[in-house]
This record gives structure tokens, C-alpha cells and sequence, in this order.
């Protein structure tokens, strides 16, 4: 079984990233493997890692930004951990066991209605979509047209995989591997949680002049502790030309919520 040999700009330590990569693969390609992956400890390196006490922080904020959003759609949030066998924990207030992965996208979710403001999100670009979970949970909330997923080729599979698992969002939904993908425009909502802040700046370059320039909102994580790692000054920089955003923490990460400037009035 082979990896592949160009990363696409991923600066993650070769051994990390193999393993993750192998796990991915080995999920696509092996029922047994996909029912499990996400308890695998070559996948959970990157993914599917967050700890209980941090689940909790998530559940906190998703019920202070919407309690009455939060319980209305928590089954259909909780429907991404159906499949690959997730750590799950037990939390006041909720019945049985959620995976506290699942909580943080759901707090992601919130954070990203919160920016778009009941705007309407018709075509959404993720990249760096891990299995698809964000958009799994996203979903449930967001009537978009076509979600796209831009990843590398072995965990574009898998997405394929894991996505075409949900009837209801199969057809909306394009894993793109991103040695194949090229400019998209009339974009609503770019996404990237803890993954274009890993890739060179070369490449997030290209990411930003073909799909960020392009959209009407960017929600972004940038896995940092502080402002001189993984580009993020350059990447700012940049976004300060065409977007006005504000700028949250998330544990020692840095979340970005921005709203591409009305050029009718600067």
C-alpha cells in the first residue's frame, strides 16, 4: 500500500503524515477498517483527538450562542458518529454519549451562522475537510446547494466514502482531491479548519487566488500558538485587502470569521 508522494504543500512530519494517510487508505479500501477508523491511532494523530474536557468547553459555547438551536438539531448532529466508531464521552444534560469531535463542529457550526448572519449559503468550499464531519454537522442546519472538499487524494476517498453513508447530502456533496482542483468562483462560505495553516505558504497562496479571493465568507482555524507560526501574518496580510473579520481563540488556535468587504462602499 502506497501514500502519496507529493503532499501538496502539507508540512506535517513525514511519519505522522504517512501513518494518517495509510489509515486513510486502509479505510477506503477495507469495510472492517472503515468501521473503526476513527478510533485508529494512525488517523487520530490528525483527527478524531479531542479530549472530553474540551467537548465540554464546545457544548458550553454551542448552548450559550443557541440552546434552542442546539437541542431542536442535536439528533441530526449526533448522526456523525454513526460510522467509523468515535470516541464518545457522557455529558450533563445530554442522553447517552456524544463524540466531543462532533461537539466542536457543532460549535463550529454556530460560530459560522453567527458570521453569515441568516445570509443565504448555497455553494460552500471546504479545504482540509478531514473525513467530511464538519460538513456532516453543518448540514443539519445549512440548506446548501453543493458543499466541495478539497483534500489530498487518499482522504478525498474517504470523504467519498464516509459522505455517500448520508442519503440525504450525497448528491450536494464533491470531494475534489486537490492535485485536480482549479479556481471556483461564486463561492458563499471557504472553509479551513487546521489545515491551510499547515501547508506551505506557497500554497496557501494559491488556495487564497483561487478560492478565498472568491467568497463572500471565510471561516478559518489556524492551528497556532503564536502569530509568527504557520504564515499566518502573510496570510492575514493578504485578507486585509478584500475582507474585515474578527479574530477568536480556540484553545491555543485562532479562529478567523471573515465578511469579504461591500466595494460600493469601501
Amino acid at each position: 500500500m502506497t501514500t502519496t508522494v507529493d503532499r501538496k504543500g502539507w508540512e506535517a512530519e513525514d511519519q505522522i503524515a504517512d501513518e494518517y494517510l495509510r489509515a486513510c487508505t486502509e479505510a477506503v479500501e477495507d469495510d472492517s477498517a472503515f468501521e473503526v477508523f476513527k478510533s485508529n491511532p494512525e488517523y487520530t494523530t490528525i483527527l478524531e483527538h479531542v479530549l472530553k474536557d474540551q467537548g465540554q468547553s464546545y457544548l458550553n459555547m454551542a448552548r450559550e450562542m443557541n440552546e434552542e438551536a442546539f437541542e431542536e438539531n442535536l439528533a441530526g448532529f449526533r448522526e456523525n458518529d454513526q460510522y467509523g466508531s468515535p470516541n464518545t464521552e457522557v455529558y450533563p444534560g445530554i442522553e447517552g454519549q456524544i463524540s466531543p469531535t462532533t461537539l466542536r463542529y457543532i460549535k463550529n457550526t454556530f460560530e459560522i451562522a453567527f458570521m453569515v448572519n441568516e445570509a443565504p449559503i448555497s455553494r460552500i468550499v471546504e479545504v482540509g475537510g478531514g473525513y467530511g464531519g464538519l460538513c456532516k454537522v453543518l448540514s443539519t442546519v445549512c440548506e446548501f446547494d453543493e458543499y466541495i472538499l478539497i483534500d489530498l487524494p487518499e482522504v478525498s476517498a474517504l470523504q467519498r466514502k464516509y459522505i455517500d453513508q448520508f442519503p440525504d447530502i450525497k448528491d450536494k456533496v464533491k470531494c475534489i482531491p486537490c492535485t485536480e482542483y482549479e479556481e471556483i468562483t461564486d463561492i458563499d462560505l471557504f472553509i479551513s479548519n487546521y489545515a491551510l495553516s499547515e501547508c506551505s505558504l506557497e500554497v496557501q497562496m494559491e488556495y487564497y487566488d483561487k478560492l478565498v479571493t472568491n467568497t463572500k465568507f471565510a471561516y478559518l482555524i489556524y492551528n497556532l500558538v503564536n502569530f509568527n507560526d504557520f504564515h499566518y501574518n502573510d496570510f492575514i496580510d493578504k485578507m486585509k485587502e478584500t475582507f474585515t473579520f474578527d479574530v477568536g481563540r480556540d484553545y491555543e488556535n485562532t479562529v478567523i470569521l471573515a465578511t469579504k468587504k461591500d466595494e460600493s462602499n469601501p
